[in-house]
């Protein structure tokens, strides 16, 4: 019975369109872009003009919609406005908005509507919205139901944070990015005034931040509940990150994201030693300078024990960094491995084939200058440490032609989809052999060049 209710329904929803949209441009469109299963409509990258807008948002049939996709469609001030007086967005729940051109009198105006009673997401990244802007939409009254919140991209700056923190709006998020919105230790400081004690994920990257901010954070309590902090490309430094590593609010942390924010072998300790990191499962290091006895200290610490994505790429880990890896008692859990630019050479590579701890590995990254010549090639192919890696990329390594040839003849890459090998001194002899190997029969994704 629900399955014959769920094809009238999608029947219902379908014709609804056909009949609101007749033969216009716009309305075939509308029907070309339409995802019945999951109720959505997705609008990314067309431009319209305040006419089509004006029509788009009159259309009954929008209140069959649950997701509307509006990104990169040329929307203004304007444009909102017919937006935030349609009362057919009435079961709409997420709604993207970004790469418009939407300023701070665009969302006063769309923090006034009324017509998104269900509205739980909104994506309003890469817009020209300013702190005034960030006010408004913190201040309103009618928005109750949003929990997830991407303002990245604005310059929404340390004031708009404070509006977004100091408010009922705010302490309802449980999902909040703020990725390149120039914020600074004083906003970090404004944050760690307010309990937001529903917020799971926050995403400060590309900002402004030091280790004065970070510290300021881990001395509060702000977000009890958080499970995912991303920091990349900041300047934290390895001070800010012994502050968040003995903060107790982090106890509950799953993803850590660090890339880029000139941190030393002492922040990979750091993060080894944490009597609150103990529930990790994501760790990103990428682009710092952890080398190898940074990766010697994660891989002998508990940790690391549940530990499913790990990206120490760029960080000078050398042979002897990709060997604690493979041999650490506690990382057997991986899913993802990230180890691009660590000179980490045939010997890493070998004894990465010889490991027991990577039977969940999926994803593999060995590119650029980790100096991989046949040899390496050779030990991948013959290795059985891999038995679902789904994908994996040797870019810029100098395996030629006959690692070229050991690949192809690997027969343990049973569940092997994607392979690049781009950049690697491979002539038409060595591409013909991937090309037509009878062993990596499940590849969909070959790239050569």
């Amino acid at each position: 019975m629900k399955e014959a209710k769920d094809i009238d329904d999608s029947l219902e929803f379908l014709r609804s369109f056909e009949k609101n949209a007749n033969e216009t441009e716009l309305g075939e469109l509308i029907l070309q872009r339409l995802d019945r299963k999951n109720k959505s409509l997705n609008l990314q990258g067309n431009r319209f003009t305040e006419a089509e807008f004006k029509k788009l948002f009159s259309l009954e049939s929008l209140k069959y919609l649950k997701s509307i996709d509006l990104s990169e469609t040329g929307m203004n001030s304007k444009s909102i406005e017919y937006l935030c007086s349609s009362k057919w967005l009435e079961n709409i729940e997420s709604l993207l908005l970004s790469n418009n051109n939407l300023d701070d009198e665009g969302i006063f105006l769309l923090s006034k509507s009324t017509h998104l009673p269900k509205l739980t997401s909104l994506d309003l990244s890469s817009n020209e919205i300013g702190s005034l802007g960030a006010k408004v939409l913190s201040l309103s009254r009618s928005l109750n139901s949003i929990y997830s919140l991407n303002l990245s991209y604005n310059r929404i700056e340390s004031l708009g944070v404070h509006s977004l923190a100091n408010s009922d709006f705010g302490r309802r998020l449980k999902v909040l990015n703020l990725r390149d919105t120039s914020i600074d230790n004083i906003g970090m400081n404004d944050f760690s005034t307010y309990h937001l004690d529903k917020l799971e994920s926050i995403d400060f990257s590309d900002n402004l931040i030091s280790d004065i901010g970070i510290e300021a954070l881990a001395l509060s309590n702000v977000f009890p509940n958080i499970n995912q902090l991303i920091l990349n490309n900041n300047h934290i430094g390895d001070d800010g990150i012994y502050a968040l590593c003995q903060s107790e609010m982090f106890c509950n942390l799953e993803s850590l994201f660090l890339a880029n924010n000139d941190l030393t072998t002492d922040s990979a300790i750091s993060v080894s030693k944490s009597d609150t990191l103990t529930k990790l499962k994501t760790l990103d290091f990428n682009n710092n300078d952890i080398r190898s006895e940074g990766t010697k200290a994660l891989s002998e610490s508990t940790n690391l024990k549940s530990i499913e994505y790990l990206d120490l790429g760029e960080n000078n880990l050398g042979a002897e960094g990709a060997k604690s890896i493979a041999t650490s008692p506690y990382i057997k859990t991986l899913k993802f491995l990230r180890l691009n630019n660590n000179n980490i050479k045939d010997a890493g590579v070998t004894v990465m084939a010889k490991s027991n701890n990577f039977k969940y590995l999926e994803i593999l990254y060995l590119e650029n200058e980790n100096w991989i010549h046949s040899e390496g090639a050779k030990a991948l192919a013959m290795s059985e440490a891999f038995p679902r890696l789904r994908q994996l990329v040797l870019t810029l390594n100098v395996i030629g032609d006959e690692g070229a040839f050991y690949l192809a003849e690997a027969k343990s890459f049973k569940s092997l989809e994607q392979l690049n090998v781009a950049g690697n001194k491979i002539t038409p002899r060595g591409e013909d052999a991937l090309k037509n190997s009878t062993y990596l029969q499940h590849i969909k994704t070959l790239e050569l060049v």
